[in-house]
């Protein structure tokens, strides 16, 4: 199940991309597992090439397209067991 979208992305907010995939890869160091999910681990398992993570961490203002980021999601609420994605405002990520 996807998780909720909080309501502070009606307010101006979006999804911070840069957030979800750090949380997916410190899931896997968390959890002490041997499994490690790089950028380009993230990015198949989303069915995308390896530089897709890369831009979405990386580059201000980017977002998946609309069937990759329920991919994101998805491996996210797996991965974490989180409900509520992380969210940030835009002015947020260029001044931050």
């Amino acid at each position: 199940m996807l998780p909720a979208l909080p309501p502070e992305i009606a307010q101006g907010a979006r999804i911070d991309w840069e957030r979800v995939i750090m949380d997916i890869q410190r899931s896997t160091w968390l959890a002490g597992t041997s499994e490690r999910y790089s950028d380009v681990a993230i990015a198949r398992a989303c069915g995308r090439g390896k530089t897709w993570t890369w831009s979405l961490r990386n580059i201000p203002g980017t977002e998946p397209k609309f069937h990759d980021a329920l991919l994101l999601l998805g491996l996210w609420v797996e991965k974490t067991g989180g409900t509520t994605p992380p969210v940030r405002r835009e002015t947020e990520r260029i001044a931050g």
